[in-house]
């Protein structure tokens, strides 16, 4: 399918469309033991899969109610991948949940801040949804700190309620409203 998705830009991030060319790396990124223990997936994540889902998500030519929609997180200065941020709208299109994954070598720089940020915004003021969600495991402090520097607010636990095959764990929801984001996007 012909990419239509205009790139979202950040001073130091360039977040686009994934490609067939990205397989290899989005598998080893979800292969990751560290990267995979909050996950939906299991490591090790085979290339085969990787290639699956960005077929399944480059068949549309954006984000559409009731699909996630990935984009690869390309630093600007070297074109290096650092990751993928993700949207999925709700079936009327009024809630977005975001959600994000880096390398474990491209943490710690706020690249995952700035491409969620970047999100957010893409969300509230191209797509005009009415909320943004993101869930993580109460223990990933990490992304927990990444959605506190947004501006999402913890909204509560869902006591096991997300399954990974057999597995079940807790899950944290945190929201943002879109009168929220723009009045902080005001302040800026």
């Amino acid at each position: 399918m012909t990419d239509v998705f205009t790139p979202l830009q950040t001073e130091r991030l360039t977040l686009r469309t994934m490609t067939l060319d990205d397989a290899e790396d989005l598998a080893e990124r979800r292969s990751d033991t560290t990267t995979a223990q909050y996950q939906a997936w299991r490591a090790p994540y085979p290339v085969e899969r990787a290639r699956e889902l960005i077929a399944e998500v480059t068949s549309r030519p954006g984000p559409m109610p009731g699909h996630w929609y990935q984009l690869a997180v390309v630093r600007k200065r070297d074109g290096k991948v650092l990751g993928d941020v993700a949207i999925h709208l709700s079936n009327n299109g009024k809630t977005a949940e975001v959600g994000f994954t880096l390398h474990p070598w491209a943490r710690g720089h706020h690249y995952a801040t700035e491409a969620t940020a970047r999100m957010v915004d893409y969300a509230v003021f191209d797509l005009n949804v009415h909320r943004v969600e993101a869930m993580t495991h109460p223990g990933n402090l990490a992304s927990v700190r990444v959605l506190d520097r947004i501006g999402f607010q913890a909204e509560g636990v869902l006591r096991e309620a997300y399954w990974v095959d057999d597995e079940v764990m807790d899950d944290a929801i945190y929201g943002l409203l879109a009168r929220e984001w723009r009045a902080r996007r005001d302040q800026d």
